[in-house]
């Protein structure tokens, strides 16, 4: 385990995106709604056991229909706990690549490598401005 100058762990975030047609929405939503219920623990254990911190799942509609999941997963090592995933023999790993085939045609275990996201821009309100000369500077335009 990676850890900082404070001793804790380093942990990276992997971002994905695909599609989701819009007659896949629906039951793409029951798929996440039976993660959040009746299947919790196993993909809470799943992910425990893939050393996944945390994971959360965001949908961007489309104007068209459907639209883009986005899934923001973050481990010590993001791209190790997909390539476990992928391989996983248990019945739930089993059962959750075969919805994942079955509703988006992603096979993670014939997936290629899985690209690093590039950050294009951030913005937090606890970062001091660095960007532009604030108003009391008197670097107004004259």
């Amino acid at each position: 385990m990676a850890a900082d100058d404070s001793g804790m762990v380093s942990r990276r975030s992997l971002l994905l995106a695909w599609d989701v047609p819009p007659d896949e929405e629906e039951p793409w939503r029951r798929f996440l709604q039976e993660l959040s219920d009746s299947g919790y623990r196993e993909y809470a254990r799943s992910r425990r056991g893939l050393s996944v911190k945390a994971a959360s799942v965001w949908f961007a509609p489309k104007p068209s229909g459907g639209g883009v999941a986005i899934v923001n997963l973050q481990a010590e090592d993001p791209e190790r706990a997909l390539r476990e995933l992928a391989a996983s023999d248990a019945p739930f790993g089993r059962w959750y690549g075969t919805q994942m085939r079955k509703l988006f045609g992603i096979d993670l275990a014939r997936s290629r490598r899985v690209a690093r996201c590039e950050l294009l821009f951030a913005w937090r309100d606890d970062v001091p401005e660095e960007h532009g000369a604030s108003e009391d500077t008197g670097n107004e335009s004259r």
